[in-house]
């Protein structure tokens, strides 16, 4: 049987070679990789010190398995801390012996390696398929998620597009309640997680407005309380088309497109959920949406000043609205006037929303978004 011996300190090279021809092993030296690759293909086991000049020990294990399987091989060093026994066995070798090396431990170990030499083999080959089943499944479920991503965002495009269809304007809309739902999540704390899906799930919060007829919807006037209670029916509506997916994103979206609409103090709809009954995204959502809403152009009223918007939300915190959502949406004033009034500039030159001072009965108005 033949050991071969790799290791670039000469003195310790030699003192276990020659230990191990006493003991009636066929013993080969080298004291780099590159020379010990040479003896590679006709050798049965192999012990390689990890620090090498050159070529790495890990590196050599690795070559040494892929061009002779059958070999047995031990990693020798200095050095057992936790990434170098980790890198040992992720390259492949069946053993990790501690320097300064007990010389009758080894012997013991490379016999008894010798007499299991079959075990080893089919033990290095099961790990190495295992090896390339976990790459394959981490590949595939790779390639999985950025498809079920990319389709989702897809998605996503197609329900905010059918509001685009039913309204232009509500579908701009939606895509700011969304920006600023974001913000104000961001700026109470939340995780990065809840701040990015509340992004794309709160524009979702009309939705159920697919159901509603052209007639309530679009209505230039004061809805009935006839229409009022079939224009509620929009968040159930929402309730049921997005609760059925199993997508975090989608499933926020139907609690988003049920609750918005609820009221700190118990007085919103459909079920008169108040205070912490109602769900940390639907109160993030209301404060955005009504803020929204009574900034924007509808059929049936004229838009508020930005600077009117900001103070009606403020008077109603604790009453309609969350006080922890209301406190985070105030510090973030300039930045959402800022914002506001650039797409106000950039709309100016297409017809876009403009702004006017509120009149007595309007303030209340934009609770119908």
């Amino acid at each position: 049987m033949t050991v071969l011996v790799v290791e670039d300190d000469k003195i310790t090279r030699e003192a276990v070679s020659q230990y191990l021809r006493l003991s009636g092993f066929n013993v080969l030296e080298a004291e780099n990789g590159e020379k010990a690759l040479d003896f590679s293909r006709r050798i049965d086991v192999a012990l390689v010190d990890v620090k090498l000049p050159g070529m790495s020990g890990i590196e050599l294990v690795s070559e040494i398995k892929s061009r002779n399987p059958s070999c047995v091989v031990f990693v020798v060093t200095a050095y057992d801390d936790t990434e170098t026994v980790k890198k040992s066995v992720e390259s492949g070798a069946d053993d990790f012996i501690k320097k300064p090396v007990n010389l009758e431990l080894l012997k013991l170990k490379i016999t008894h390696a010798l007499r299991n030499r079959v075990f080893h083999l089919y033990r290095n080959s099961y790990l190495k398929s295992l090896k390339k089943k976990i790459f394959l499944l981490e590949k595939t479920a790779e390639e999985f998620f950025t498809e079920y991503e990319d389709f989702l965002f897809e998605v996503l495009d197609i329900l905010n597009m059918l509001s685009e269809y039913r309204d232009a304007e509500t579908y701009k809309h939606t895509e700011r309640v969304g920006w600023l739902s974001g913000r104000i999540a961001e700026e109470m704390g939340m995780d990065e997680a809840f701040v990015t899906e509340i992004q794309f799930a709160a524009p979702l919060h009309d939705i159920g407005k697919i159901g509603i007829p052209d007639r309530i919807l679009l209505k230039p006037g004061i809805l009935t309380p006839e229409e009022f209670e079939i224009m509620k029916q929009h968040t159930t509506i929402g309730f049921r088309i997005l609760s059925r997916s199993s997508s975090p994103i989608l499933q926020l979206g139907a609690e988003i497109a049920l609750t918005h609409h609820e009221r700190w103090n118990g007085s919103g709809y459909p079920k008169g959920l108040k205070g912490k009954e109602i769900p940390a995204s639907g109160l993030i959502v209301a404060v955005a949406d009504s803020f929204d809403a009574m900034v924007s152009r509808r059929p049936y009223k004229k838009p508020k000043t930005l600077e009117e918007a900001f103070r009606e939300i403020e008077d109603l915190s604790g009453k309609f609205y969350s006080p922890e959502v209301v406190k985070a949406f105030l510090k973030l004033e300039r930045e959402i006037i800022d914002v506001y009034r650039r797409e106000e500039d950039e709309n100016s030159t297409h017809g876009g929303r403009s702004s006017h001072k509120s009149t007595p009965g309007e303030s209340m108005e934009g609770l119908r978004e």
